[in-house]
């Protein structure tokens, strides 16, 4: 148990079961439109909603946004917990203090794209969180828990992709977003010399020891894995003029998580001293241990998107359907092992698993809508023209928690979002590129619905339980905000 208790330690982290991309959007006009604009998608940028929005770039494009993103929970009460780790749940407990806090997840967006020819586009988009590139973490589930939001999204996100124009009006892309798979293994040994007794000793811990762990070898493979993405994009007015600025869009994009297979080596010694004629004795004992972990699962996707197109007007309309009935929790769980040596040999013994859990989730919808508009050209001196954009968007996120047993504590409730934004657009008045330039500020305010989950009341009290016997608060704020640089070269 001590190696499963390194190996958990070192792979330990905070979680996050929605991607940042999922929860905020990508980039200055998706988190103004509160993460949505499937078929508004244009520019690289729009790469995780919509890859077939590339063929629409006129030229070479790029852009760098840095985004302040923070989550504000509402305060949990003290819980029962063995805080004295004595394996008993007693008086003697100091309540375990559980704070969500105010989290930060703050990131660096940076997009790059070009045409190729008139009916073919590529791009490539990535989310570097500042703080850690990617954690994991296993939680226990009797303890209260924010499935989706208590620890923020901390991990990166990498998409690449094209889109082509196959028939006037209608385009289709494809791209590949990176995650990673991972396997720990850890292989070590640990000896303990056991003397004889002594007058003077008082307990077992004289006999034994100096104890010495020798850890002979540490290795963490992280691997690619590639989820699959698929879009398809109707120009309705290319067709039909009469339905001139109607935009048409869907998306497809396969699940996704990190799983990390933890295998643990443990060899233990017990060297015996020479008793009257007896010698030496050693016995040696092998205990493999596998567990099994994933995080940051994220849904299976199906995006649908309906916008319209004017010279200065822009509107749209996104459902999307995440496949949660699917989810897979981050908690850690022993999937074999054993022991042998030469006084016992236990192959293949049934493992308990000592983090019961019983929940179900529901696949979900996702709807959002909002505005976009654009000023006329106004005079800009040496950057030539000057245009404003100003942009807001509305979702609502349902909880796919539908229901869960008495030894689990997942908190989690409906979420609304309001997304805003303002950019400016200007030519180079240096003349080093070919223009335009933008300027986005943007932000974003989620709030989740109050509510509570009741704990029943049990005697003795059940771990995790609350010790003044009030049901667990659910609710809070989520908000970021955010500033963009982009250039056309």
């Amino acid at each position: 148990m001590l190696l499963c208790l390194l190996a958990l330690t070192l792979l330990s982290g905070r979680s996050a079961e929605a991607g940042p991309v999922d929860l905020w959007g990508f980039g200055a006009e998706q988190q103004g439109r509160a993460a949505g604009g499937v078929a508004l998608a244009d520019d690289p940028a729009g790469l995780f909603l919509n890859p077939a929005g590339l063929t629409r770039m006129a030229q070479p494009e790029m852009t760098v946004a840095y985004a302040l993103q923070r989550t504000a929970l509402r305060p949990l009460p003290d819980v029962h917990w063995d805080t004295n780790r004595d394996g008993r749940l007693t008086d003697d407990d100091t309540p375990l203090h559980l704070d969500p806090g105010s989290l930060r997840a703050d990131a660096l967006m940076v997009s790059l794209g070009r045409p190729v020819g008139k009916r073919f586009g590529v791009g490539v988009a990535f989310l570097l969180p500042v703080d850690r590139l990617l954690r994991i973490h296993t939680f226990e589930p009797s303890l209260p828990h924010y499935l989706q939001y208590e620890d923020g999204p901390h991990r990166y996100e990498l998409s690449a992709g094209f889109g082509w124009e196959q028939l006037p009006g209608i385009s289709v892309g494809g791209a590949v977003q990176m995650i990673a798979q991972g396997r720990f293994d850890v292989d070590t040994t640990l000896t303990a010399p056991v003397g004889l007794a002594d007058d003077g000793d008082s307990g077992l811990g004289d006999l034994v020891g100096p104890l010495t762990l020798d850890l002979h070898e540490l290795t963490l493979d992280l691997s690619p894995a590639l989820v699959p993405v698929a879009s398809i994009d109707w120009d309705v007015g290319a067709l039909i003029p009469a339905l001139d600025g109607l935009q048409v869009a869907a998306t497809y994009r396969g699940s996704s998580g990190l799983p990390v297979d933890v295998n643990v080596d443990l060899q233990a010694n017990f060297n015996i001293e020479e008793v009257g004629s007896i010698g030496p004795l050693v016995f040696s004992a092998l205990a493999p241990i596998q567990l099994s972990l994933f995080d940051h699962y994220v849904p299976e996707r199906w995006s649908f998107g309906l916008a319209w197109r004017g010279p200065h007007l822009r509107l749209f309309a996104d459902a999307h359907r995440l496949g949660w009935d699917r989810m897979r929790l981050n908690v850690a769980l022993v999937t074999g092992g054993g022991v042998y040596s030469e006084l016992v040999a236990l192959n293949d013994p049934e493992w308990l698993d000592g983090n019961p859990t019983a929940f179900r989730f529901s696949a979900t919808w996702n709807l959002g809508g909002g505005v976009e508009w654009t000023t006329r050209d106004l005079p800009g001196g040496e950057a030539g023209f000057l245009r404003l954009t100003g942009r807001a968007g509305l979702a609502y996120a349902p909880t796919p928690l539908v229901s869960q047993g008495p030894d689990t504590a997942l908190l989690d409730s409906d979420r609304v979002a309001l997304g805003l934004g303002l950019g400016v657009e200007h030519g180079d008045p240096f003349d080093l590129v070919k223009g335009p330039i933008h300027w986005d500020v943007f932000g974003q305010v989620h709030r989740l619905a109050q509510g509570i989950l009741p704990v029943e009341a049990t005697d003795p009290p059940r771990p995790g339980a609350p010790v003044d016997g009030a049901p667990l608060p659910i609710g809070g704020t989520i908000w970021s905000l955010g500033l963009q640089w982009g250039v056309g070269f």
